[in-house]
């Protein structure tokens, strides 16, 4: 039996002080429901999560899902279902390996913040403090090509803007003139190395002036090359030693070794076509088959159900977990606190009633959301259709598993949170 659900089954058994004498052994289910009763919620209504996640797998929108919710540090609910690899036959496994894409930028923030804990920076620091080479940036303003205008910076970029994406950059994902120039750069991956990045990326002007709005871009890519700077590491081996390791996340980091990659679930995408839902032809960012020259940290790292619950909980329990403690409590209301101006929520005409933390959304105004939830509860999503919401009000963590892209094309996740909530009862 995989490891999170005979953890839990013991745990379970022994709160519950059952006897080898009076009853037989408790299955998987019977200690989740016990569980779930036990933290307040209808363990007959989280099943519901069952039934809603397999008729995503079996209209053919997922091949599967591993879904997990856990209150007061209990799981209540964990369910793998589906396929992992369709192709190959294997089933959805609670310890299979999944490329969490955006998710990394939570875990990279937590690793920035223990350096800023340490005096090492401040948040109104200018980046080209640390970062020189983003030194005397441009804006873009008009034109294109040749024809290109653009402006210097009126506003001082500052680190805590890398957190927020505010800083002006972009991802290459749209159709601008700016996100061209993105996917120019992108277009020959080895032509950057960790050495020239920042300053290929300082000829790319900013598409907003800094501090002023918001948009998703590789923000937090340029936070991981803050704390390799500031750590004197490469960002993998840092979050090893501070992170990783000291939580037990053993299947964590920027690839999967050899031997665990049959752990690792296949990707998926829509054919533009038919809609079908196909192998993903390249994955993003590489292979994940090997140690990258750039370890991304906007979206690198590959993870497991069981080691993100620990790095989710950990955040809710303010920055401990289990005896070892990663954040000071303060820190963690601190990142876990709205940073915009009103004027900036919400920071995504999809995203309302949220605000945004470092990294993370946050809900501010519970009333304008599309689904159930509360006042500050946080959290983010992967490209990959990964989804974590870690509530401080509820005590509640939830995290939903699945490996297509891009998210929200099967918005799987908004009824995996509803599902969540309408099965408290307490």
């Amino acid at each position: 039996m995989k490891k999170i659900t005979s953890v839990l089954i013991a745990f379970t058994l022994v709160a519950c002080q059952a006897t080898v004498a009076d009853t037989k052994p408790a299955s998987a289910s019977d200690s989740l429901s016990a569980t779930a009763e036990s933290v307040g919620f209808s363990p007959k209504r989280l099943e519901r999560i069952s039934t809603v996640m397999q008729d995503y797998i079996d209209k053919g929108k997922l091949a599967g899902t591993l879904t997990l919710v856990a209150r007061n540090g209990k799981i209540a609910y964990l369910n793998a279902q589906g396929m992992m690899d369709k192709e190959a036959s294997k089933p959805m496994a609670e310890d299979a390996i999944f490329r969490i894409y955006s998710m990394s930028k939570p875990v990279t923030s937590v690793a920035a913040m223990t350096l800023w804990e340490q005096g090492k920076f401040h948040m109104h620091d200018p980046v080209a403090k640390y970062l020189p080479e983003l030194a005397n940036l441009k804006v873009y303003v008009s034109g294109s090509g040749d024809n290109m205008v653009v402006e210097d910076t009126k506003t001082t970029m500052r680190v805590i803007d890398l957190f927020t994406h505010t800083a002006g950059f972009s991802y290459g994902f749209g159709n601008s003139e700016v996100d061209k120039l993105y996917q120019k750069l992108q277009a020959d991956p080895n032509a950057l190395t960790r050495e020239n990045m920042l300053s290929k990326l300082a000829e790319i002007p900013l598409v907003h002036q800094p501090g002023t709005a918001w948009n998703y871009g590789v923000n937090t890519d340029v936070l991981g090359f803050l704390v390799e700077r500031l750590s004197g590491k490469k960002l993998g081996d840092y979050m090893q030693e501070i992170l990783f390791t000291p939580l037990g996340m053993k299947d964590t980091g920027f690839f999967v070794s050899e031997e665990k990659l049959h752990r690792l679930a296949q990707l998926y995408t829509a054919n533009p076509k038919t809609g079908e839902t196909v192998v993903m032809p390249n994955a993003l960012l590489s292979n994940f088959k090997s140690d990258p020259e750039i370890h991304n940290a906007g979206g690198g790292l590959v993870s497991t159900m069981q080691d993100y619950f620990t790095f989710a909980q950990m955040m809710l329990n303010e920055g401990e977990i289990n005896g070892v403690r990663i954040l000071g409590r303060k820190t963690v209301e601190y990142m876990r606190s709205n940073h915009l101006p009103e004027n900036l929520i919400p920071y995504g005409n999809d995203a309302l009633g949220e605000g945004y933390g470092l990294a993370m959304s946050v809900t501010v105004d519970t009333g304008q959301l599309g689904y159930m939830g509360s006042k500050g509860n946080f959290g983010w999503g992967g490209a990959a259709s990964t989804y974590f919401r870690v509530d401080p009000q509820e005590k509640i963590v939830l995290i939903a598993m699945t490996q297509f892209m891009p998210i929200g094309f099967h918005r799987y996740h908004d009824d995996f949170r509803n599902l969540v909530y309408q099965a408290l009862v307490d």
